[in-house]
């Protein structure tokens, strides 16, 4: 009796429950469209990428409700009140994806096209020649950073896996292996994604595994900024401007390529030299944990 009370126990904590419903749905999505073929694969596919954003916290809805937390959600719309980490996960997160495209187009010069094919990006037809790439990436910079919409989407994700999880998992393991825990988890989520091509081409060496590891290693990354920035401010917006940056800039370099192909090495940050810099960004990062103040609230589950 006394084993099945802490299996139950053990069940419904709420950092078990929270990874037991985001993960069984991608990977339930994920295995279904593997045994599927044809249209019924796309669809769920398609499912599996539209509702990704989404399932982080709907996952954590649901599991605030049946664990009965009522612990405030680390969000405020407030970015005004700390200018200077706003201006930091506005802008550098888009410099140093810009520097690490520059570094794989100075290294493999053949792979410039001189071109921004923006219809693909967009979703139209379109393209347009790069006449000053210094005067384009500054452009594409200062968009990426003002472009608060697109932040705002980025939420969903950030509330569940830094504004709802992060919390439990630093009262349980302290704030570094929280942190590593968290981003590796976050990564997880993304494979079966990646393994239907999203992100990279499945013409890389290894397919679609090598692309699985080098996503692992991305969201690894992109994890210890977004988890450090939340923590030290209490508020995972911050989290969300990374995150919306990101993703804004991380889509150009491939469509400045003559292959229209991300590679294992770039041009996107999801290569390991695209996201060279990142990397560096997020080992200070990671050594300032040891400093950092935990400005998130503490769990007040009942169960």
């Amino acid at each position: 009796m006394k084993t099945g009370m802490k299996k139950t126990k053990w069940f419904l904590r709420p950092d078990v429950l929270y990874l037991l419903c985001v993960l069984g749905v991608c990977f339930g999505l994920g295995f279904a469209a593997w045994l599927r073929q044809g249209e019924a694969r796309i669809l769920i596919y398609e499912g599996l990428q539209k509702g990704f954003t989404a399932f982080p916290v709907l996952a954590a809805l649901v599991t605030r409700k049946i664990t009965q937390d009522q612990s405030p959600w680390p969000l405020s719309l407030k970015l005004w009140k700390r200018p200077g980490l706003w201006l930091f996960c506005a802008v550098i997160p888009g410099i140093l994806i810009v520097i690490g495209a520059v570094v794989y187009f100075a290294l493999f010069p053949q792979t410039y096209s001189g071109i921004f094919r923006y219809g693909p990006l967009l979703g139209i037809e379109g393209e347009a020649p790069i006449r000053s790439l210094s005067a384009f990436w500054l452009v594409t910079v200062a968009l990426a950073a003002v472009c608060f919409p697109l932040q705002l989407l980025e939420l969903g994700e950030e509330l569940g896996w830094r504004g709802y999880l992060l919390p439990k998992q630093i009262q349980r393991y302290g704030i570094r292996k929280a942190v590593l825990l968290n981003s590796f988890l976050w990564g997880a989520a993304h494979l079966p994604l990646i393994y239907f091509g999203f992100n990279y081409s499945l013409n890389n060496p290894l397919a679609p595994f090598s692309n699985m590891v080098m996503m692992m290693l991305v969201c690894m990354t992109l994890g210890i900024l977004c988890c450090y920035v939340t923590l030290i401010s209490g508020n995972c917006l911050y989290a969300a401007v990374i995150h919306g940056v990101v993703n804004l800039i991380g889509e150009v370099p491939v469509f400045l390529s003559v292959s229209l192909e991300n590679t294992l090495l770039g041009p996107n940050p999801t290569g390991l030299i695209g996201m060279f810099g990142l990397m560096l960004c997020a080992l200070v990062m990671l050594r300032l944990l040891k400093q950092a103040e935990n400005r998130l609230p503490l769990n007040k589950s009942r169960k």
